[in-house]
């Protein structure tokens, strides 16, 4: 990702320069070098694996919550907004995607339901950003990679600003949880499908 975004600009600089090559006094510090990339089918940014969700011995209806910190930055922020007259304007909607991956030994033994999976994303103070999420259900007894995601409409990206903390909530019922059972939420990437902001200076 990284690497492409590099070539892009690095072709945009060299038009730059072509054209003050064609036009005595060109002022290169006049140039706007704020812009934006775009792709149909949307651009990755990678960001990694979440903590091995593990759950505590019951034998009632769970609910289970893992705090998930340092997900949102202000140097990723600024890539999926640009300034519109002194207001953030969000390029498009954004989604966080990756493998959730479930690894239960003898579940349907043990009673486990589905996993039903809602989300909610904090500011620092713990008070909710207001970024609408609606909840997914996945399997507990399948040891395949199930697609997890989270998207956020375009009208909420700018709400990320003040964002902290990614709330996940596991509702689910079983008679038995052992140590060794977990949730994994692997290979997380950031999808932009309204492009990336830059900024030259």
């Amino acid at each position: 990702m990284k690497k492409r975004i590099f070539y892009i600009i690095y072709s945009i600089l060299i038009l730059m320069l072509l054209a003050s090559c064609v036009e005595d006094g060109y002022d290169f510090d006049s140039i706007n070098k704020e812009g934006a990339f775009s792709h149909e089918n949307g651009m990755y940014i990678q960001i990694g694996n979440f903590d091995t969700i593990r759950f505590q011995n019951s034998d009632v209806a769970l609910s289970y919550i893992q705090n998930i910190t340092g997900l949102f930055s202000e140097s990723i922020y600024e890539y999926l907004v640009y300034d519109n007259k002194g207001r953030d304007e969000a390029l498009g909607s954004i989604s966080f995607e990756a493998d959730f991956i479930v690894h239960i030994n003898d579940a349907s033994a043990k009673g486990f339901s589905d996993f039903e999976l809602s989300a909610e994303i904090l500011k620092g103070d713990g008070e909710n950003t207001g970024i609408q999420i609606e909840s997914t259900n996945y399997k507990a007894d399948t040891s395949n990679s199930q697609a997890f995601k989270i998207g956020i409409s375009k009208d909420d990206v700018p709400k990320l600003k003040e964002a902290y903390t990614l709330k996940l909530v596991f509702n689910f019922e079983a008679k038995k949880v052992d140590d060794d059972d977990y949730v994994l939420i692997h290979n997380v990437k950031l999808k932009a499908l309204g492009g990336i902001s830059f900024n030259l200076d």
